[in-house]
């Protein structure tokens, strides 16, 4: 049942109950698409987003998500979905419980600003507050986008040719921005077209103290001028294809792009479009179903 409901404190629910194997995939996708915590109740998840065009588009990315999951898994049955309009819920809990300190790469580690760490010898500790916002490491694809940025700005820092400028699109929570300027980026703009996510990446900066050096805009990166030595984007398929263009304009001359959310078939229709546009494919990771492109003009 889909109730069209509206007013900033009502909410769409979505509710199933994902079959175990790909109870943790369909955890983390929620999480990345809707850009709101999850409700975690015995086998039960609930994601939540605004009513109207927000609802249509997860839907129908759930949907399509779960028939790529029936591909790799000819097992799993239909998908039994529930979608209910609710009242404004307070998912704080929700993400307490969901994310933890993680250790990614190397030397980083990710925890929730609720939780202690004490950092060994080399540890790069980086406290996020996701709020409503995605972008907590605990999904594949962000983790492979940490991998590869800590890997590429420790190369790029020990050539002594300073730090690189870079370019985090759609930063969420402002995780990989935050990573980038604690590895030694010179510079870091954070775009996001979510006015939510904004406050809240602006607030993760001050929490890591790079305010110095990351900065968090709204602007569409079609209209940024600046060309940047790394550009990480971290979206999905179909956003990355129709943003092609102005991603690829920002990449300065042998600089590095990193693209992620990106399922396993659909690597080719992205490497494709954007080799279009000067960039050469370096190299192609996998966590999971998911896979983030290197590539270099």
């Amino acid at each position: 049942m889909h109730q069209e409901v509206t007013g900033v404190d009502r909410w769409v629910a979505l509710t199933l109950r994902p079959p175990g194997p790909v109870r943790e995939a369909i955890i983390n996708f929620l999480i990345e698409e809707t850009s709101r915590g999850v409700r975690l109740e015995g086998d039960g998840v609930t994601a939540y987003c605004r009513p109207g065009p927000e609802a249509e588009s997860c839907l129908r990315r759930l949907r399509g998500y779960y028939r790529a999951l029936q591909e790799l898994h000819p097992e799993l049955p239909e998908l039994e979905l529930v979608v209910e309009s609710c009242a404004e819920e307070d998912w704080t809990e929700a993400w307490k419980k969901f994310f933890r300190p993680l250790r990614l790469g190397r030397a980083i580690v990710v925890k929730p600003s609720w939780e202690s760490w004490h950092g060994g010898e080399g540890q790069i500790v980086i406290e996020i507050d996701p709020g409503r916002a995605f972008g907590t490491g605990n999904h594949p694809s962000t983790a492979l986008c940490i991998e590869i940025l800590e890997e590429l700005l420790w190369r790029i820092t020990q050539k002594g040719e300073g730090g690189p400028r870079v370019l985090d699109v759609g930063t969420g929570t402002g995780i990989l921005g935050i990573v980038a300027a604690r590895l030694g980026a010179s510079r870091v703009l954070g775009l996001d077209i979510d006015p939510e996510a904004l406050q809240i990446a602006a607030a993760n900066v001050e929490r890591n103290r790079v305010g110095g050096i990351m900065t968090v805009s709204g602007t569409p990166v079609g209209r940024v001028a600046e060309k940047f030595q790394v550009v990480v984007a971290n979206l999905a398929a179909d956003p990355l294809i129709s943003h092609a263009s102005s991603l690829s304009e920002r990449v300065s001359e042998g600089g590095w792009l990193v693209l992620s959310g990106i399922l396993e078939d659909q690597v080719e229709a992205v490497m494709g479009c954007f080799s279009s546009h000067e960039l050469a494919p370096v190299e192609t990771r996998a966590g999971k179903e998911w896979r983030t492109l290197l590539l270099r003009r």
